[in-house]
């Protein structure tokens, strides 16, 4: 190809063509009149025309549309200024693709200085255009992205002065940016949580460690907020770090829910710990998870052996079908269920527990755990029993007493010819009768001394003026037996007052009575002698004293009872086995 109509080249034709079609990006020159005189070959290689074609191509044809006006007003410009100018925009290659282009035309004047036209050089820019592009639509959206987020962003230099702060930020510290951009982080940070933010910070400079950590900013109005702030070192291309990037979280609602729940955790810690209660959580295979220091006092053992043990470990088999019966009430109808429960003590002991229990659901309602909550009523149901024993006892007693009462008024009065005789002897059977009440009401109606027995039976006839010598152990007998001894002795010692030893002032008494054996069974031998009274008469027939001695003591004693009326004196002899609680 030859210039034509032109003026020369600055160097030799050939020389020049040689070092353009060489060159690895366009090269052309064009006249005043901008026709180009010369193109080189990477100038028709990305056309993918001739040479001649390339000389007479119209570039605003492979022009991007949305760069054309600009680049077509650039280049009318660039021309007209008469200096070198720069054009940059996107080319349609031969190969269809669009190409970033960054083309240079400076002036071309000849020997005398005058502009003849212009030299132009294009690189191709494609791919660092593109990136450029990249990188600040990434900017683009990571800064819509700070802006946009619900989370605050602050970015601080390396003596914590801030030096970036998003909206959201500035409305969870409560400051505006004008005012952060003038402060330093620790500023805005609560003064008990600076002396723990401090080292983080700066070690995360010193050696680039993140971390996460929650804290409180003082905010403009006094008010207190807790954030959660991840933090990281950012750093030069080079990796010199010039900042800190901290990603805020205002997490002030969930630190005052926390704050409350452990505020009710240890109200009602405080609770389970101190009730007299029993409180007691299982799982629904009844498995104990916690019970509170009054169930493990209760059974006596520490609170780590209970744990993790199933219920069954404390009761009999029938009073774990109890608790299940009742545990499947619940499954199968809600609500809550009180039962009565005999459980075990470590020491064996047996103990009625009253234990209302529920089961704890989900947010769904689904059961997944049991709780319970107890009470010891072993001492109450114990007195319960013991006072029905009582009202029963009471009754067969008074029905005793009265059939008592009942029998000697009929023996008393029966062939009583002095009703003033029958009278006295009656009042002095009851008074009998009554002393032997009150002993076995002082002992509780439990066994009672035989010697008290017969003491109380003998004071009324001389007892305190040493007329009666006793001689015996201390035997406790039952209090059926107490009253039948107490109207035997009564019987005796009226009749000795009356007709023997103690109707006359010298006359004495002795009682004596000891614990025997005979066939292999403890016995009671009891002697009442009397002396020194008058010569004893045997009676014609025997009154109700004699019989109530020899039949009503004999058959409560299930012994023999014999009277003996020698002219000494009256002597009654009691042989019968040792009576029930004095063995």
């Amino acid at each position: 190809m030859s210039e034509v109509g032109h003026e020369p080249l600055p160097v030799g034709e050939d020389e020049f063509r040689m070092i353009a079609d060489s060159a690895p990006v366009a090269v052309w020159v064009t006249r005043l009149d901008r026709t180009r005189s010369f193109v080189n070959r990477a100038y028709v290689e990305f056309l993918g025309v001739s040479y001649d074609e390339a000389l007479a191509f119209d570039w605003r044809r492979i022009i991007h549309p949305e760069d054309t006006a600009r680049l077509l007003a650039e280049s009318i410009a660039g021309e007209a200024s008469m200096a070198t100018f720069a054009l940059e925009g996107r080319y349609r290659s031969a190969k269809g693709e669009w190409r970033w282009l960054h083309s240079t035309s400076s002036p071309r004047r000849d020997a005398q200085g005058r502009h003849i036209g212009f030299i132009g050089v294009a690189h191709d820019v494609t791919e660092a255009k593109l990136a450029e592009l990249a990188l600040r639509d990434s900017e683009a959206q990571l800064s819509a992205f700070i802006a946009q987020s619900t989370a605050g962003f602050a970015q601080v230099d390396l003596d914590g002065r801030f030096t970036l702060v998003n909206d959201r930020f500035c409305e969870i510290a409560g400051w505006s940016r004008e005012e952060l951009m003038a402060m330093r982080m620790l500023e805005i940070t609560h003064p008990d949580d600076r002396g723990r933010n401090r080292p983080l910070f700066d070690r995360a400079v010193a050696i680039g460690e993140p971390y996460t950590h929650e804290k409180r900013y003082i905010r403009k109005d006094g008010g207190v907020v807790w954030v959660n702030n991840s933090v990281s070192v950012i750093r030069r291309p080079d990796g010199e770090p010039f900042g800190v990037l901290a990603v805020t979280i205002d997490v002030t609602d969930r630190r005052e829910a926390e704050a409350r729940l452990r505020e009710s955790e240890t109200r009602f810690r405080t609770i389970f710990e101190q009730a007299n209660d029993f409180l007691i959580t299982t799982t629904l295979d009844q498995v104990i998870t916690s019970v509170n220091p009054a169930v493990a006092a209760a059974l006596g053992y520490p609170e780590h052996e209970i744990v993790g043990a199933t219920i069954g470990d404390f009761m009999a088999p029938d009073q774990l079908a109890l608790a299940m019966e009742a545990f499947e009430q619940k499954v199968r109808e809600g609500g809550s269920t009180r039962l009565t429960v005999t459980v075990r003590a470590r020491d064996g002991r047996p103990l009625t527990w009253e234990i209302n229990s529920q089961l704890t659901t989900d947010a769904e309602g689904k059961p997944i755990a049991l709780h319970a909550i107890g009470r010891d009523v072993t001492e109450a149901k114990r007195a319960e029993t013991h006072l029905r024993l009582l009202v029963d006892e009471l009754n067969h007693r008074v029905k005793n007493t009265l059939a008592i009462v009942q029998g000697v008024a009929r023996q008393s009065f029966k062939d009583a010819t002095d009703p003033a005789i029958a009278r006295a002897a009656f009042e002095g059977r009851l008074a009998a009768l009554s002393e032997a009440h009150n002993l076995l009401t002082r002992e509780h109606w439990g066994t009672v001394s035989m010697a008290q027995i017969i003491g109380d039976a003998v004071a009324p006839h001389g007892g305190k003026q040493d007329r009666f010598s006793l001689a015996g152990p201390d035997l406790p007998i039952l209090p059926k037996t107490a009253i039948s001894l107490a109207l035997a002795i009564h019987e005796l010692a009226t009749n000795a007052v009356k007709h023997g030893a103690l109707s006359v002032p010298e006359g004495r008494v002795a009682i004596r009575w000891a614990r025997g054996l005979a066939d292999g069974r403890a016995r009671l031998s009891l002697v009442w002698e009397e002396r020194d009274g008058p010569e004893v008469v045997t009676p014609t027939r025997r009154g109700f004293g004699t019989r109530m001695i020899e039949r009503g003591l004999a058959a409560e004693l299930g012994g023999q009872v014999t009277i003996e009326f020698r002219r000494a004196g009256l002597i009654c002899t009691v042989d019968a086995p040792l009576p029930e609680g004095a063995e």
